[in-house]
């Protein structure tokens, strides 16, 4: 069922997922205002692509720290990491008692990648700015340490199990556990296509068309288990017949050896059709 180049190729996938997979770098809010008026969006390290998005400004007076919630003008300007300027805004206005509120609809955030929110409010007389660093991804969540560590960890365990199956299926002689081996093996490599996909959908903000890749090799996967399936299945009923009629002729007494030699040719005649 697999073959040595076969086997060399999957666990140079498996090792090449593992690799890929690394934390992204830490976003945050940088505060510009060191006078007049302290101008405080909500933080965000990440939100999801393609999804309407709300950001709240509060805004205080540096001078004494009371909220602003009349008088002035607030102002939000949009940027990709590429420098193309997406959305720009402007509110006077005070939502919920403090919030200087900008609604963003999905078409601004169709690119994945790191983002850059500019926040400018004033008056007349006094005025402060602001600006917050965010990603957009799949999941709408950074990608902390912890949760790379994870899943690279998860990924070594799964392809030692993975190795040790496919091993199993070479130096193992006994046709069952061959078979047990190889269904094991397959449901591994679906479930490591799986998870990577779906990591790689989620976190990546480069290279996206590697999550494309996984995806299609799960669906191959998954796909070329049905006939598999069926396969196994008449290997399962083709054994099932072969050992019931050898066991008859030995009950009958027929000698072991000879038994196995006319189960043999009966079992080979019934899956030609004979």
């Amino acid at each position: 069922m697999f073959n040595k180049n076969n086997v060399v190729a999957l666990c140079l996938i498996f090792l090449f997922a593992i690799t890929i997979i690394s934390a992204v770098k830490p976003v945050s809010s940088v505060d510009l205002s060191n006078k007049g008026l302290s101008v405080e969006p909500t933080e965000k390290s990440a939100i999801r692509y393609e999804m309407n998005h709300s950001f709240e400004v509060h805004v205080f007076n540096i001078s004494d720290g009371m909220p602003i919630t009349s008088g002035i003008t607030c102002y939000m300007h949009l940027y990709h990491k590429t420098g193309k300027h997406i959305y720009e805004g402007v509110q006077d206005t005070a939502d919920h008692t403090f919030d200087y509120g900008f609604d963003l609809e999905s078409g601004n955030f169709t690119d994945r990648g790191e983002y850059q929110a500019k926040f400018q409010c004033n008056n007349s007389q006094i005025g402060g700015a602001s600006q917050l660093f965010f990603l957009v991804n799949g999941f709408g969540e950074e990608l902390g340490t912890s949760y790379s560590i994870k899943f690279n960890a998860s990924m070594f365990f799964l392809l030692i199990f993975f190795l040790l199956a496919v091993i199993g299926c070479f130096i193992s002689e006994n046709y069952i556990a061959k078979f047990t081996l190889y269904w094991v093996a397959h449901l591994i490599f679906i479930a490591g296509n799986f998870a990577i996909w779906q990591f790689n959908q989620g976190y990546t903000t480069q290279f996206v068309g590697s999550a494309v890749v996984w995806k299609v090799m799960f669906y191959i996967a998954t796909i070329s288990a049905f006939p598999m399936l069926l396969l196994s299945l008449a290997w399962i009923f083709y054994i099932h017949t072969f050992n019931e009629h050898m066991q008859k002729l030995v009950d009958k007494g027929e000698d072991p050896e000879r038994a196995f030699t006319i189960a043999n040719k009966k079992s080979g005649g019934w899956a030609h059709g004979k």
